[in-house]
């Protein structure tokens, strides 16, 4: 079957900025109408084009491709895809992202995406050689060793509670920032707000990919609803897990003050405040710790915890970042009217509360005092395994010449205190063996 072909001059990720000048690149699928297929460059997250299972989409373009970048629907993620390229076909997928970007190792200037399952696509867009634009999202899993692991309940949240700390820690330190969410949207009619929870985070300085729960976004006011609604067990389950998965250094997690009547936070302030004074014991909820080991948290933080003391400092543009972050995005819940007419004050982002710590209090305002993080931790062990083996190749050496010694002297070769030379050596192993011409 003939593919439909669609051909446009490449559109940056950035709406309202200039286009690309000379490249080129063109998309074409089976059974699919050059104005459904412009879709996809529409740059419009709310407009989606629907693959069916065993589709293949082929892009092309007019000088090598660098990279491709795709914005997949947050119902119809295909899990793994084939990506054909220069005569071989490589699998990607395998994490689920719902925004994945592929960079080529090799000039490519054609490439076939085949889908295994129904698929659906928001956008796609082609780079060639060149600079990536920022806002494209190369995410990337952590599979343990999280510095920083933050349970926000909702998206949004992870700007208006725990901006500060992404920004300052993950943005500017490069530490290893792990966000998980209690909620998801993906069956909401709201699932627009998983898109908004990547760009958010990703501006924000956070590279590594969130988790998300599997518990239904719902709006409940009392506490006892969300119990109800959710499971206690289930969430205090479920933040059990991801403490032993990630290993935390710092845990940080909803407060009970200021939730403006969401006890969907306060349910998950419970869970967790529960859950890091157990994850060190095998026989709570052992499959996880089966799974992944006990984990005992060095330290645990709320945010705004009525008696804490610890205040981010705002520096260098932080609450400027949080500011335009959150306007960026393109739904309105209830917080954003508060950020708009200036009622909400996103320095609360910046204050938290120490809740358990197995390392001492805190003298200052940094939520890593007295930790070493699991970078450095690296550093450090390499740092110690270059110094034993450099002992351990001196060993040998000695060891060695110690030898070289000991023949010297037995055949009269021992010159002045001093070794002879390998080279000379080995000319007198030649001679002693009538091999010397």
């Amino acid at each position: 079957m003939a593919f439909t072909l669609l051909t446009m001059t490449v559109k940056p990720v950035t709406a309202g900025a200039e286009e690309s000048e000379g490249f080129v690149f063109s998309l074409s699928a089976e059974e699919k109408e050059t104005s459904e297929l412009a879709l996809l460059r529409d740059d419009d997250i709310n407009t989606i084009v629907d693959f069916e299972e065993g589709t293949t989409l082929k892009v092309e373009a007019n000088e090598p491709i660098k990279a491709i970048y795709i914005l997949f629907d947050a119902e119809a993620v295909p899990g793994e895809w084939d990506l054909t390229y220069n005569g071989k076909t490589r699998i990607h997928g395998q994490e689920g992202f719902l925004h994945e970007y592929v960079e080529f190792k090799e000039e490519v200037t054609e490439c076939e995406l085949g889908f295994n399952k129904p698929t659906g696509i928001c956008g796609i867009y082609a780079f060639p050689n060149g600079e990536i634009p920022e806002n494209v999202q190369q995410w990337k899993k952590l599979p343990k060793d999280a510095d920083i692991l933050i349970f926000a309940p909702h998206e949004g949240d992870e700007i208006i509670d725990f901006g500060a700390v992404e920004a300052i820690y993950a943005g500017q330190k490069n530490l290893n920032v792990q966000v998980v969410y209690m909620c998801e949207y993906v069956t909401t009619e709201e699932k627009i707000k998983e898109h908004e929870k990547l760009d958010s985070l990703w501006k924000l300085g956070v590279k590594y990919y969130p988790e998300t729960g599997h518990f239904r976004n719902k709006v409940l006011t009392k506490e006892d609803q969300a119990i109800m609604f959710y499971g206690y067990g289930e969430v205090l389950e479920f933040a059990t897990e991801l403490i032993r998965k990630y290993r935390p250094l710092v845990v940080i997690c909803p407060g009970h003050e200021d939730q403006n009547g969401n006890a969907t936070h306060i349910l998950l302030s419970d869970a967790v405040s529960e859950a890091v004074n157990y994850t060190q014991d095998n026989a709570y909820f052992s499959a996880s710790a089966e799974e992944y080991g006990t984990w005992n948290v060095p330290k645990t933080y709320m945010h705004k915890k009525a008696d804490g003391k610890l205040v981010l400092d705002m520096g260098n543009g932080v609450k400027e970042l949080l500011k335009e972050t959150y306007e960026s995005r393109m739904t309105d819940s209830w917080c954003g009217t508060y950020i708009k007419n200036a009622k909400f004050d996103l320095a609360d982002a910046a204050c938290f509360g120490i809740y358990r710590t197995t390392v001492g209090t805190d003298t200052g305002n940094d939520i890593m005092e007295n930790l070493v993080t699991y970078g450095e931790q690296a550093r450090i062990a390499e740092e110690k395994e270059a110094e034993r083996l450099r002992l351990e190749e001196l060993e040998r050496q000695m060891v060695y010449y110690d030898s070289r010694l000991t023949r010297a002297a037995e055949k009269g070769g021992y010159v002045y205190g001093k070794f002879l030379s390998q080279d000379f050596w080995d000319l007198f192993d030649k001679i002693t063996a009538n091999e010397w011409e």
